[in-house]
């Protein structure tokens, strides 16, 4: 699966949870327009009964009609724009794919071409045995490295032994006189300085060939990855590469642009959804004011007890309106509780798709060998069942490098490695050291 692939499936992945977050949204919106229009239709029939006093009159009932339109109206329009900045993104999207195949297409011809030269041929067998043996040998390099570095101190505690390296005891630059070197042969006995110095010597010199050979590799490497760089750059040049990035870049600005005027207009029409929308604050500021702060329901009750028959019809049809509204604003709460979360879902979806778009799974050396179907693993994810770090770690496992370059190298497949050592070093103590031969 390449990185286009994947990253595809997590775009259409993401698209899907929006859609259903939208459509959800959209229902929600025009629900809570129904309610208020409603809500509405019986404060006007309450508003005839004369025992509640309410006198909201014509013109009342006129402000709040206007600022239901108005919100119908303004959410209209930005469903209209929003229509068209995802007609936008689409077309971008659909540029980029074209741009994006004719670029693949003349890469594609480039390595080709490159492919019949005996010389580059050989450059990128060099570096794919190279680079295998550092992926394979990687572990010992580390384990020895580390075994320096735990190693390498203790040869700096003992005070009498490092007295005698200081001096270069038992070399031809040991200059001290004979009274210096007939103590510094007894002091050299008491930590068995001989034994020690050649253990040190041995964990220095296999320490430094340990990282001579690691960058021997690295080196050889870096100098093929290069190389067969340059090549495929030329050649790229050569069929007019260089300046169709240039229009792949371009529409990724475009799609960019695009994509922030679609978000700006769902966050507007989000607000729709969540009774947030000045239209909406409007017009319940004004069915306040017409019910005197009093509910529909405690005025529906209020109505069924008055005295005067002629109410009786309004009455009844203030009950069966009252259910409706009763059962509309459950309606409401379900919606509501299953677009936060979609809502949820929606985020997961575009941190699974910021998380894709890192440098480490892009790139056209990039290919991911999923023992796993990613389809199926990402559902998980997107259900909580798999968390996000399981999912990025599955995908680390399966990337491998099925082209050469100098940023396949830079990405943690140039480590060298030699094989394993194992030193062994003498405990540098005067105390258990009596009688032990210096060695020279």
């Amino acid at each position: 699966m390449t990185p286009e692939t994947l990253i595809g499936l997590a775009e259409r992945n993401s698209r899907n949870v929006e859609l259903m977050k939208r459509t959800t949204e959209q229902e929600l919106s025009d629900l809570t327009w129904q309610q208020l229009a409603l809500e509405q239709d019986i404060s006007t029939r309450l508003g005839s009964i004369a025992a509640l006093h309410l006198e909201h009159g014509n013109a009342a009932d006129s402000q709040v009609s206007v600022a239901l339109q108005a919100r119908k109206d303004a959410r209209e329009q930005l469903d209209q724009q929003l229509q068209a900045a995802e007609q936008q993104v689409a077309d971008a999207l659909a540029a980029k794919q074209a741009a994006q195949a004719r670029y693949e297409g003349i890469d594609q011809q480039a390595r080709e071409r490159l492919e019949q030269d005996p010389e580059y041929a050989r450059q990128v067998a060099q570096l794919d045995q190279t680079q295998a043996e550092h992926r394979e040998h990687i572990s010992g390099y580390l384990e020895l490295r580390e075994e320096y570095a735990k190693k390498r101190p203790t040869f700096d505690v003992d005070p009498i032994y490092c007295y005698l390296r200081s001096h270069r005891f038992g070399t031809e630059h040991y200059q001290r006189n004979r009274l210096h070197l007939a103590m510094d042969r007894w002091l050299a006995k008491q930590v068995n300085y001989a034994a020690n110095r050649k253990n040190e010597l041995s964990l220095i010199a296999m320490g430094e060939r340990n990282e001579s050979l690691q960058l021997e590799r690295q080196t050889l490497i870096e100098q093929l990855s290069s190389s067969i760089d340059a090549q495929l750059k030329q050649a790229r040049e050569q069929l007019g590469l260089t300046a169709l990035h240039g229009d792949v870049c371009a529409t990724e600005a475009a799609i960019d642009t695009a994509k922030a005027r679609a978000n700006t207009l769902q966050k507007q029409l989000a607000d729709y959804a969540l009774n947030q929308d000045p239209h909406y604050l409007r017009t319940r500021e004004l069915l306040t004011e017409q019910l005197k702060t009093r509910s529909l329901g405690e005025l529906v009750d209020l109505a069924s007890q008055t005295p005067d028959t002629a109410d009786d019809r309004i009455v009844e049809q203030l009950q069966t309106l009252h259910v409706r509204l009763v059962s509309m604003k459950a309606d409401q709460a379900a919606l509501k509780q299953h677009q936060q979360a979609l809502q949820t879902r929606y985020e997961r979806a575009k941190e699974l798709q910021r998380k894709l778009r890192n440098e480490a799974f892009t790139g056209s050396d990039v290919y991911f060998d999923l023992s796993t179907d990613f389809e199926e693993l990402m559902a998980r994810y997107m259900e909580g069942d798999v968390t996000l770090g399981r999912l990025i770690d599955a995908l680390n496992q399966a990337r491998t490098i099925v082209r050469r370059s100098q940023a396949a190298a830079q990405r943690g497949f140039v480590s060298a490695t030699t094989t394993s050592y194992s030193f062994t070093t003498t405990t540098v103590t005067a105390s258990n050291a009596a009688g032990k031969s210096d060695g020279f």
